[in-house]
């Protein structure tokens, strides 16, 4: 289950520190497929992997890409795909090798594309990094997830999501158009389920400290059914639980109760924080925690639905309220 393996596959471990300017030069964060993965839109169905001959491909003079298998040769299963410096016959064999960055899969769904080498500096440089490196491992990996013809699929982290919804409720629901409808008793318009009806509308005023609230969100005319007033209360008093950590009014704990009575509501939540992902990314008006949504957008990826709880690790219910959303490269 991916979901499972989501949590089983946190990446961890520190890495030596690297220049941006040396991704600049060697992997080019385009938004167009590395070679490795490129030419393949009139495949057959069934394709060879691109680790056929080897569990490396080295994608220029400076880089290569590995395959780490963790269930024996099951090259279908869990597996990690690592960018990493390449090495020449004079290095020492025993030492690690640098991460500089990971993307986990199982079958054919990618998950927790992730950054190892950080440097300290602005949202701006992290971005660029993060782009710059794992563009080109999201190509090969993208590709190695197709080879048993399944349309691949990516599971994304929606780090920022509690901070943004508490942000907007400390707004009177300002930034987001379900907040807003249940704060005030309204039927609200969510971004649920299959209608295709889009629009976009700018919800923020200026001069709002709320930058995420100041974005463009994409939004569907799904409704939450509301049956009384008392649950438009019971909804928006777990809303707010989940969000703040807070347990409601007569509770101990923000406990499963709580989130499966704010589920339909978190669920829309979550779906209209991801609509705030861009690509390209603009980190200057304080978007961060969407970058890997907006990493598989760059590369034809699209929301497809969000899962409520898909992890229930404990620091990420605390950050995202433990929703995912489920995407589909196109």
């Amino acid at each position: 289950h991916a979901t499972a393996a989501a949590e089983r596959l946190i990446s961890s471990g520190s890495s030596r520190s690297f220049l941006r300017n040396t991704y600049k030069r060697n992997i080019h964060a385009s938004h167009k497929t590395h070679q490795a993965a490129a030419g393949k839109r009139n495949k057959d169905l069934f394709t060879p992997s691109p680790f056929k001959r080897s569990d490396k491909i080295n994608i220029d003079d400076k880089f290569t890409v590995q395959r780490d298998l963790r269930e024996d040769d099951n090259t279908y299963g869990i597996r990690q795909y690592l960018l990493l410096p390449r090495t020449n016959d004079n290095d020492d064999p025993t030492q690690k090798p640098t991460i500089i960055a990971s993307i986990n899969a199982n079958k054919n769904i990618l998950f927790g594309a992730q950054l190892h080498a950080k440097q300290s500096g602005s949202d701006e440089d992290y971005i660029a990094d993060y782009f710059a490196a794992c563009e080109p491992l999201l190509d090969i990996a993208k590709e190695d997830a197709s080879i048993n013809g399944q349309q691949v699929q990516a599971l994304a982290a929606l780090n920022g999501l509690c901070s943004w919804v508490t942000e907007c409720l400390d707004r009177d629901g300002e930034g987001s158009e379900v907040l807003t409808s249940l704060l005030h008793g309204e039927q609200p318009n969510t971004l649920l389920d299959n209608d295709k009806e889009e629009q976009v509308e700018n919800r923020g005023a200026s001069g709002s400290s709320n930058r995420r609230a100041r974005q463009n969100v994409k939004s569907q005319s799904a409704k939450i059914i509301l049956n009384n007033e008392s649950d438009r209360i019971l909804m928006l008093d777990a809303i707010r639980a989940i969000a703040t950590g807070i347990p409601r009014p007569g509770h101990s704990v923000v406990g499963q109760g709580t989130y499966r009575d704010g589920a339909e509501g978190w669920k829309s939540l979550a779906w209209e924080y991801s609509n705030l992902a861009t690509v390209p990314v603009d980190a200057s008006n304080g978007v961060t925690g969407l970058e890997e949504v907006s990493l598989y957008k760059s590369r034809d990826g699209e929301v497809a639905k969000i899962e409520h709880l898909a992890s229930v690790e404990v620091g990420y219910l605390k950050i995202a309220g433990g929703a995912m959303a489920r995407m589909f490269f196109v």
